[in-house]
Protein backbone atom coordinates (compact mmCIF):
# COMPACT_ATOMS: atom_id res chain seq x y z
CA UNK A 1 0.00 0.00 0.00
CA UNK A 2 1.48 3.87 -0.80
CA UNK A 3 2.22 5.79 2.13
CA UNK A 4 -0.50 8.53 2.77
CA UNK A 5 0.50 12.25 2.41
CA UNK A 6 -0.52 12.40 5.67
CA UNK A 7 2.32 9.85 7.15
CA UNK A 8 4.64 11.13 5.02
CA UNK A 9 4.58 14.93 6.29
CA UNK A 10 4.68 13.89 9.53
CA UNK A 11 7.52 11.80 9.11
CA UNK A 12 9.27 14.27 6.93
CA UNK A 13 8.05 17.52 7.23
CA UNK A 14 7.52 17.76 11.31
CA UNK A 15 9.61 17.23 14.07
CA UNK A 16 8.08 15.52 17.20
CA UNK A 17 7.67 17.84 20.64
CA UNK A 18 8.74 20.39 21.39
CA UNK A 19 12.37 20.51 21.22
CA UNK A 20 14.28 23.46 19.34
CA UNK A 21 11.03 23.92 17.07
CA UNK A 22 9.20 25.59 20.09
CA UNK A 23 10.06 29.48 20.55
CA UNK A 24 7.85 32.30 21.63
CA UNK A 25 6.61 33.17 18.20
CA UNK A 26 5.25 29.64 18.09
CA UNK A 27 3.36 30.21 21.09
CA UNK A 28 2.14 33.58 20.30
CA UNK A 29 0.44 32.07 17.27
CA UNK A 30 -1.08 29.02 18.91
CA UNK A 31 -2.42 31.61 21.36
CA UNK A 32 -3.72 34.18 18.21
CA UNK A 33 -5.30 31.33 16.46
CA UNK A 34 -6.88 30.22 19.85
CA UNK A 35 -5.84 26.90 19.41
CA UNK A 36 -6.05 25.89 23.18
CA UNK A 37 -8.45 24.46 25.69
CA UNK A 38 -11.16 26.46 26.72
CA UNK A 39 -11.99 26.57 29.72
CA UNK A 40 -7.65 26.75 31.07
CA UNK A 41 -6.40 26.02 33.81
CA UNK A 42 -4.28 28.19 36.04
CA UNK A 43 -1.25 27.27 38.01
CA UNK A 44 -3.66 27.59 41.33
CA UNK A 45 -5.69 25.50 39.84
CA UNK A 46 -8.42 28.26 38.47
CA UNK A 47 -10.91 27.30 35.58
CA UNK A 48 -11.01 30.46 33.49
CA UNK A 49 -12.67 30.28 30.15
CA UNK A 50 -10.87 32.63 27.27
CA UNK A 51 -13.41 35.17 25.48
CA UNK A 52 -11.00 37.06 23.22
CA UNK A 53 -7.18 36.04 22.72
CA UNK A 54 -6.56 39.98 22.40
CA UNK A 55 -4.96 42.04 19.52
CA UNK A 56 -1.40 40.79 18.98
CA UNK A 57 1.39 43.30 19.89
CA UNK A 58 4.21 43.46 17.53
CA UNK A 59 5.43 46.83 19.22
CA UNK A 60 7.36 46.78 22.59
CA UNK A 61 5.06 45.76 25.18
CA UNK A 62 2.67 42.74 26.37
CA UNK A 63 2.36 40.24 23.22
CA UNK A 64 -1.48 40.69 23.41
CA UNK A 65 -3.52 43.85 24.40
CA UNK A 66 -7.27 44.01 25.44
CA UNK A 67 -7.57 39.76 25.96
CA UNK A 68 -11.02 38.91 27.92
CA UNK A 69 -12.23 36.27 29.87
CA UNK A 70 -14.47 34.89 32.31
CA UNK A 71 -14.03 33.67 35.90
CA UNK A 72 -15.39 31.19 37.96
CA UNK A 73 -17.63 33.22 39.28
CA UNK A 74 -19.08 34.99 36.08
CA UNK A 75 -17.09 38.22 35.96
CA UNK A 76 -15.72 39.57 32.68
CA UNK A 77 -11.69 40.84 33.18
CA UNK A 78 -9.74 42.11 30.31
CA UNK A 79 -6.09 43.10 30.19
CA UNK A 80 -2.79 42.11 28.49
CA UNK A 81 -1.63 39.06 28.13
CA UNK A 82 2.46 38.59 27.76
CA UNK A 83 3.35 35.23 26.69
CA UNK A 84 7.42 33.66 27.35
CA UNK A 85 8.73 30.20 27.04
CA UNK A 86 9.39 29.78 31.02
CA UNK A 87 7.74 31.11 33.67
CA UNK A 88 10.58 32.69 35.16
CA UNK A 89 11.42 34.85 32.06
CA UNK A 90 9.08 36.90 33.78
CA UNK A 91 11.38 37.99 36.16
CA UNK A 92 13.98 37.42 34.05
CA UNK A 93 12.76 40.14 31.30
CA UNK A 94 12.17 42.85 34.15
CA UNK A 95 8.37 43.37 33.62
CA UNK A 96 7.73 43.15 37.17
CA UNK A 97 9.15 46.61 37.17
CA UNK A 98 8.46 48.01 34.04
CA UNK A 99 5.17 50.19 33.85
CA UNK A 100 4.72 49.24 30.03
CA UNK A 101 3.58 45.75 31.73
CA UNK A 102 0.76 47.01 34.64
CA UNK A 103 -2.28 46.14 32.68
CA UNK A 104 -0.71 42.17 32.36
CA UNK A 105 -3.63 40.04 33.82
CA UNK A 106 -2.35 36.71 32.05
CA UNK A 107 0.81 35.04 32.01
CA UNK A 108 1.41 32.33 29.68
CA UNK A 109 4.30 29.92 28.58
CA UNK A 110 4.78 26.52 27.69
CA UNK A 111 5.44 24.86 31.40
CA UNK A 112 6.32 25.77 34.82
CA UNK A 113 9.93 25.74 35.35
CA UNK A 114 10.85 22.90 38.06
CA UNK A 115 11.98 25.39 40.57
CA UNK A 116 8.56 27.76 40.50
CA UNK A 117 7.34 26.88 43.62
CA UNK A 118 5.82 30.36 44.44
CA UNK A 119 1.97 30.06 44.34
CA UNK A 120 1.28 32.87 45.76
CA UNK A 121 -2.19 34.63 44.92
CA UNK A 122 -1.59 37.57 42.07
CA UNK A 123 -3.34 39.87 40.27
CA UNK A 124 -1.57 38.12 37.36
CA UNK A 125 -3.03 34.60 36.29
CA UNK A 126 0.08 32.00 35.33
CA UNK A 127 -1.14 29.30 32.68
CA UNK A 128 1.20 26.48 31.51
CA UNK A 129 0.15 25.29 27.80
CA UNK A 130 2.15 21.81 27.95
CA UNK A 131 -1.15 19.99 28.12
CA UNK A 132 -3.57 22.75 27.76
CA UNK A 133 -3.50 22.62 23.54
CA UNK A 134 -6.31 21.55 21.52
CA UNK A 135 -4.47 19.12 19.33
CA UNK A 136 -0.52 17.80 19.84
CA UNK A 137 1.72 20.75 19.23
CA UNK A 138 3.47 19.35 15.90
CA UNK A 139 -0.38 18.64 14.81
CA UNK A 140 -1.41 22.42 15.41
CA UNK A 141 1.90 23.78 13.81
CA UNK A 142 0.93 22.56 10.73
CA UNK A 143 -2.88 24.02 11.01
CA UNK A 144 -1.90 27.50 11.55
CA UNK A 145 -4.19 29.28 8.92
CA UNK A 146 -3.89 32.78 9.88
CA UNK A 147 -2.66 35.26 6.74
CA UNK A 148 0.38 37.65 6.97
CA UNK A 149 -1.98 40.37 6.86
CA UNK A 150 -3.81 39.37 9.71
CA UNK A 151 -0.64 38.16 12.03
CA UNK A 152 0.74 41.73 10.91
CA UNK A 153 -2.38 43.08 11.85
CA UNK A 154 -3.11 41.06 14.91
CA UNK A 155 -6.71 41.06 14.31
CA UNK A 156 -8.67 38.51 12.99
CA UNK A 157 -11.96 38.74 11.16
CA UNK A 158 -15.03 38.88 13.61
CA UNK A 159 -18.47 37.72 13.49
CA UNK A 160 -20.34 40.59 11.33
CA UNK A 161 -17.79 40.53 8.64
CA UNK A 162 -19.54 38.06 6.44
CA UNK A 163 -22.72 40.28 6.58
CA UNK A 164 -20.72 43.14 6.02
CA UNK A 165 -19.50 41.67 2.58
CA UNK A 166 -23.25 40.43 2.25
CA UNK A 167 -24.57 44.27 1.76
CA UNK A 168 -24.75 45.23 -1.59
CA UNK A 169 -22.11 48.03 -2.04
CA UNK A 170 -24.04 51.05 -1.78
CA UNK A 171 -26.03 49.81 1.18
CA UNK A 172 -22.01 48.83 2.81
CA UNK A 173 -21.04 52.48 2.23
CA UNK A 174 -24.31 53.75 3.39
CA UNK A 175 -23.59 52.15 6.49
CA UNK A 176 -19.77 53.17 6.72
CA UNK A 177 -20.85 56.49 5.89
CA UNK A 178 -23.33 56.56 8.36
CA UNK A 179 -20.88 56.05 11.07
CA UNK A 180 -18.50 58.38 9.75
CA UNK A 181 -20.83 61.26 10.17
CA UNK A 182 -21.30 60.36 13.81
CA UNK A 183 -17.96 60.38 13.88
CA UNK A 184 -17.42 63.86 12.46
CA UNK A 185 -20.19 64.90 14.88
CA UNK A 186 -18.89 63.98 17.65
CA UNK A 187 -15.56 65.75 17.17
CA UNK A 188 -17.80 68.29 16.15
CA UNK A 189 -18.91 68.93 19.33
CA UNK A 190 -15.70 68.71 20.98
CA UNK A 191 -14.37 71.24 18.74
CA UNK A 192 -17.63 74.15 19.35
CA UNK A 193 -16.67 73.66 23.24
CA UNK A 194 -12.61 74.08 22.86
CA UNK A 195 -13.30 77.26 20.61
CA UNK A 196 -15.94 78.67 23.01
CA UNK A 197 -13.25 77.69 26.11
CA UNK A 198 -10.17 78.52 24.56
CA UNK A 199 -10.60 80.45 21.25
CA UNK A 200 -10.42 79.50 17.61
CA UNK A 201 -6.33 78.98 17.27
CA UNK A 202 -6.19 77.23 20.51
CA UNK A 203 -8.61 74.83 19.75
CA UNK A 204 -6.95 74.48 16.39
CA UNK A 205 -3.63 74.25 18.06
CA UNK A 206 -5.26 71.29 20.31
CA UNK A 207 -6.47 69.22 17.42
CA UNK A 208 -2.94 69.41 15.74
CA UNK A 209 -1.34 68.40 18.71
CA UNK A 210 -3.34 65.51 19.77
CA UNK A 211 -3.66 64.34 16.04
CA UNK A 212 0.24 64.32 15.48
CA UNK A 213 0.31 62.42 18.90
CA UNK A 214 -1.39 59.23 17.67
CA UNK A 215 -2.59 56.91 19.86
CA UNK A 216 0.52 56.37 21.82
CA UNK A 217 1.56 60.07 22.45
CA UNK A 218 -2.11 61.92 22.34
CA UNK A 219 -2.73 63.45 25.52
CA UNK A 220 0.56 63.96 26.32
CA UNK A 221 0.50 65.96 23.20
CA UNK A 222 -2.55 67.61 24.07
CA UNK A 223 -0.67 68.28 28.01
CA UNK A 224 1.93 69.75 25.78
CA UNK A 225 -0.10 72.27 23.98
CA UNK A 226 -2.32 73.06 26.78
CA UNK A 227 1.05 74.04 28.59
CA UNK A 228 2.60 75.85 26.07
CA UNK A 229 -0.63 78.34 24.04
CA UNK A 230 -0.43 79.08 20.87
CA UNK A 231 -0.35 82.17 21.81
CA UNK A 232 3.13 82.52 23.59
CA UNK A 233 4.39 80.76 20.29
CA UNK A 234 3.40 83.29 17.78
CA UNK A 235 5.44 86.35 18.76
CA UNK A 236 8.69 84.24 18.57
CA UNK A 237 9.84 85.03 15.26
CA UNK A 238 12.80 82.81 15.11
CA UNK A 239 11.97 78.92 15.54
CA UNK A 240 14.93 77.93 17.72
CA UNK A 241 12.91 80.04 20.37
CA UNK A 242 9.69 78.06 19.69
CA UNK A 243 11.79 75.21 19.90
CA UNK A 244 13.00 75.72 23.03
CA UNK A 245 10.21 76.56 24.53
CA UNK A 246 8.37 73.17 23.08
CA UNK A 247 11.10 70.88 23.68
CA UNK A 248 11.87 72.21 26.82
CA UNK A 249 8.18 72.43 28.37
CA UNK A 250 8.14 68.50 26.81
CA UNK A 251 10.54 67.46 29.25
CA UNK A 252 12.50 66.52 25.81
CA UNK A 253 15.57 68.87 25.26
CA UNK A 254 18.62 66.92 25.22
CA UNK A 255 21.72 67.54 27.49
CA UNK A 256 24.42 68.39 25.21
CA UNK A 257 27.07 67.50 27.31
CA UNK A 258 25.67 64.12 27.00
CA UNK A 259 24.72 64.01 23.49
CA UNK A 260 28.00 64.63 22.08
CA UNK A 261 27.16 63.53 18.10
CA UNK A 262 28.16 66.05 16.14
CA UNK A 263 25.18 66.45 14.48
CA UNK A 264 22.56 67.87 17.19
CA UNK A 265 25.46 69.04 19.62
CA UNK A 266 25.10 72.35 17.88
CA UNK A 267 21.67 72.10 17.76
CA UNK A 268 20.87 71.67 21.34
CA UNK A 269 23.86 74.24 22.41
CA UNK A 270 21.86 76.39 20.89
CA UNK A 271 17.90 75.51 22.41
CA UNK A 272 19.62 75.43 26.10
CA UNK A 273 20.96 78.90 25.15
CA UNK A 274 17.40 80.34 25.16
CA UNK A 275 15.88 77.84 28.08
CA UNK A 276 17.76 78.48 30.37
CA UNK A 277 16.80 82.23 30.16
CA UNK A 278 13.08 80.99 29.45
CA UNK A 279 13.23 78.18 31.81
CA UNK A 280 12.13 79.86 35.48
CA UNK A 281 8.85 81.05 33.62
CA UNK A 282 7.96 77.91 32.63
CA UNK A 283 9.16 75.69 35.94
CA UNK A 284 5.75 74.82 36.54
CA UNK A 285 4.38 74.20 33.31
CA UNK A 286 7.32 70.89 32.41
CA UNK A 287 6.07 67.71 31.66
CA UNK A 288 7.93 64.58 33.12
CA UNK A 289 10.07 62.96 30.10
CA UNK A 290 8.41 59.32 31.49
CA UNK A 291 5.10 61.05 30.03
CA UNK A 292 6.37 60.05 26.54
CA UNK A 293 6.69 56.37 24.53
CA UNK A 294 8.79 56.49 22.45
CA UNK A 295 9.87 52.55 22.25
CA UNK A 296 6.48 52.07 20.29
CA UNK A 297 6.46 54.20 18.10
CA UNK A 298 7.93 53.75 14.66
CA UNK A 299 11.60 56.16 13.75
CA UNK A 300 9.37 58.62 11.56
CA UNK A 301 6.68 59.07 13.48
CA UNK A 302 9.29 60.06 17.03
CA UNK A 303 7.46 62.66 19.30
CA UNK A 304 10.65 64.25 18.80
CA UNK A 305 10.29 65.08 15.11
CA UNK A 306 6.50 65.85 15.82
CA UNK A 307 7.52 68.26 18.26
CA UNK A 308 9.40 69.96 15.16
CA UNK A 309 6.56 69.92 12.93
CA UNK A 310 4.32 71.72 15.79
CA UNK A 311 7.36 74.27 16.13
CA UNK A 312 7.43 75.04 12.05
CA UNK A 313 3.31 75.44 12.38
CA UNK A 314 3.75 78.03 14.73
CA UNK A 315 5.56 80.11 13.03
CA UNK A 316 2.95 83.15 12.29
CA UNK A 317 3.17 83.42 8.63
CA UNK A 318 2.60 80.07 8.28
CA UNK A 319 -0.04 80.23 10.94
CA UNK A 320 -1.97 82.42 9.40
CA UNK A 321 -2.32 81.09 6.04
CA UNK A 322 -3.17 77.26 7.92
CA UNK A 323 -5.69 78.99 9.93
CA UNK A 324 -7.67 80.74 6.88
CA UNK A 325 -7.43 77.45 5.35
CA UNK A 326 -9.14 75.50 8.07
CA UNK A 327 -11.99 78.34 7.73
CA UNK A 328 -12.70 77.74 4.29
CA UNK A 329 -11.89 74.02 4.27
CA UNK A 330 -9.59 74.31 1.59
CA UNK A 331 -8.04 71.33 1.55
CA UNK A 332 -5.34 72.10 -1.27
CA UNK A 333 -3.67 74.81 0.94
CA UNK A 334 -3.89 72.82 4.40
CA UNK A 335 -2.34 69.84 2.59
CA UNK A 336 0.16 71.92 0.95
CA UNK A 337 1.33 73.06 4.05
CA UNK A 338 1.71 70.10 5.97
CA UNK A 339 3.13 68.52 3.44
CA UNK A 340 5.91 71.40 3.10
CA UNK A 341 6.84 71.36 6.53
CA UNK A 342 11.08 70.76 6.64
CA UNK A 343 13.77 71.10 9.11
CA UNK A 344 17.37 70.40 7.77
CA UNK A 345 18.12 68.07 11.15
CA UNK A 346 14.42 66.18 11.94
CA UNK A 347 13.92 65.30 8.05
CA UNK A 348 17.07 62.60 8.50
CA UNK A 349 17.23 62.04 12.64
CA UNK A 350 14.18 60.68 14.66
CA UNK A 351 16.08 61.34 18.01
CA UNK A 352 18.69 63.66 19.60
CA UNK A 353 21.53 60.55 19.25
CA UNK A 354 22.35 61.83 15.84
CA UNK A 355 21.52 58.32 14.41
CA UNK A 356 20.15 59.10 10.65
CA UNK A 357 17.20 57.47 9.24
CA UNK A 358 17.59 55.57 6.02
CA UNK A 359 15.75 57.93 3.67
CA UNK A 360 15.14 61.87 4.06
CA UNK A 361 11.61 61.71 5.51
CA UNK A 362 8.67 64.52 5.66
CA UNK A 363 8.20 65.54 9.63
CA UNK A 364 4.23 65.13 8.46
CA UNK A 365 3.93 61.98 5.76
CA UNK A 366 0.98 62.11 3.40
CA UNK A 367 -0.55 59.29 5.70
CA UNK A 368 -0.79 61.59 8.68
CA UNK A 369 -2.04 64.55 6.34
CA UNK A 370 -5.18 62.91 4.99
CA UNK A 371 -5.47 62.51 8.66
CA UNK A 372 -5.38 65.42 10.07
CA UNK A 373 -8.06 66.95 7.53
CA UNK A 374 -10.95 64.85 9.12
CA UNK A 375 -8.85 65.68 12.59
CA UNK A 376 -8.51 69.55 12.18
CA UNK A 377 -9.79 70.54 8.76
CA UNK A 378 -13.49 69.18 9.33
CA UNK A 379 -14.17 69.51 12.80
CA UNK A 380 -13.32 73.05 12.97
CA UNK A 381 -14.57 74.64 9.62
CA UNK A 382 -16.85 77.31 9.93
CA UNK A 383 -18.33 75.53 6.56
CA UNK A 384 -22.25 74.43 6.65
CA UNK A 385 -22.47 70.80 6.99
CA UNK A 386 -24.12 70.21 3.58
CA UNK A 387 -21.06 72.34 2.06
CA UNK A 388 -18.68 70.04 4.01
CA UNK A 389 -19.91 66.83 3.18
CA UNK A 390 -19.46 67.48 -0.96
CA UNK A 391 -16.14 68.86 -0.29
CA UNK A 392 -14.99 65.75 1.74
CA UNK A 393 -15.63 63.37 -1.25
CA UNK A 394 -13.15 64.62 -3.22
CA UNK A 395 -10.97 64.35 -0.53
CA UNK A 396 -7.71 61.54 -0.79
CA UNK A 397 -8.41 58.81 1.46
CA UNK A 398 -4.77 57.58 2.02
CA UNK A 399 -3.64 54.33 2.94
CA UNK A 400 -4.21 50.95 4.19
CA UNK A 401 -1.36 51.56 7.20
CA UNK A 402 -2.00 50.57 10.89
CA UNK A 403 -5.46 50.75 12.10
CA UNK A 404 -7.26 51.09 9.09
CA UNK A 405 -5.52 47.88 8.48
CA UNK A 406 -6.76 45.74 11.41
CA UNK A 407 -10.15 47.40 11.62
CA UNK A 408 -10.78 45.85 7.50
CA UNK A 409 -9.31 42.03 8.64
CA UNK A 410 -11.65 42.64 11.92
CA UNK A 411 -14.69 43.73 10.27
CA UNK A 412 -14.35 42.86 6.44
CA UNK A 413 -11.56 39.77 6.60
CA UNK A 414 -9.78 41.99 4.32
CA UNK A 415 -6.57 43.73 4.07
CA UNK A 416 -8.08 46.36 3.17
CA UNK A 417 -11.27 48.18 2.98
CA UNK A 418 -13.36 47.01 -0.49
CA UNK A 419 -12.71 49.39 -3.44
CA UNK A 420 -16.17 50.43 -4.09
CA UNK A 421 -16.24 52.46 -0.63
CA UNK A 422 -12.70 53.46 0.03
CA UNK A 423 -14.13 57.26 0.31
CA UNK A 424 -12.90 59.18 3.42
CA UNK A 425 -16.25 59.39 4.93
CA UNK A 426 -16.12 56.23 4.93
CA UNK A 427 -12.95 55.07 5.80
CA UNK A 428 -13.16 57.21 8.82
CA UNK A 429 -16.85 55.26 9.35
CA UNK A 430 -15.04 52.03 9.60
CA UNK A 431 -12.90 53.35 12.53
CA UNK A 432 -15.81 54.16 13.97
CA UNK A 433 -17.42 50.88 13.80
CA UNK A 434 -13.96 49.35 14.93
CA UNK A 435 -13.84 52.03 17.83
CA UNK A 436 -16.85 51.28 19.49
CA UNK A 437 -17.72 47.54 18.37
CA UNK A 438 -14.62 45.96 18.78
CA UNK A 439 -11.40 48.17 20.06
CA UNK A 440 -13.64 49.54 23.12
CA UNK A 441 -15.48 45.98 24.26
CA UNK A 442 -14.02 43.52 26.54
CA UNK A 443 -16.25 40.66 25.56
CA UNK A 444 -15.41 42.01 21.46
CA UNK A 445 -17.49 39.52 19.02
CA UNK A 446 -18.88 37.37 21.81
CA UNK A 447 -21.74 39.65 22.66
CA UNK A 448 -21.41 42.16 19.93
CA UNK A 449 -25.22 43.92 18.66
CA UNK A 450 -23.47 44.72 15.40
CA UNK A 451 -24.91 41.73 13.17
CA UNK A 452 -28.06 41.93 14.84
CA UNK A 453 -27.97 45.68 13.36
CA UNK A 454 -26.73 44.60 10.11
CA UNK A 455 -29.62 42.38 10.12
CA UNK A 456 -32.07 44.93 10.29
CA UNK A 457 -30.72 46.75 8.01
Amino acid sequence: MPITYRKWVQGHGLREEPGPILSESILQRIWFEFLVQNPLTTLHGELITLKHPGIWNHRPGPDFLRASFLTPDGRTLSGDVEIHRHASDWDAHGHGTDPAYRNVVLHVFWQADPSLSDLTPSPIRQIALAHQLAAPLTELISLFRASPTEIHSGEKPGRCHTALLSLQPEELQRVLEEAGSHRLQQRRILSTARVSAHGFDQAIWLALAEGLGFSENREVFATLARAVPIQNLLPLSHSSLRASLLYGVAGLLGDPTTHTTPRAQPILKELWGHWWKLRSSWNDQILPSTLWKMGSTRPNNSPLRRIAALTHLSSAQIWLRLVESIRQADSHTFLQILKSISDPFWDHHAGWDGRILPNRCRLIGLERAYALLFQVLAPLTERSGSDLHKIMSTWPVGGDAGLIRSASIRLFGLPFPPPEIRSHLAREGLLQIYKDFCRSKADACDQCCMPEFLKQR
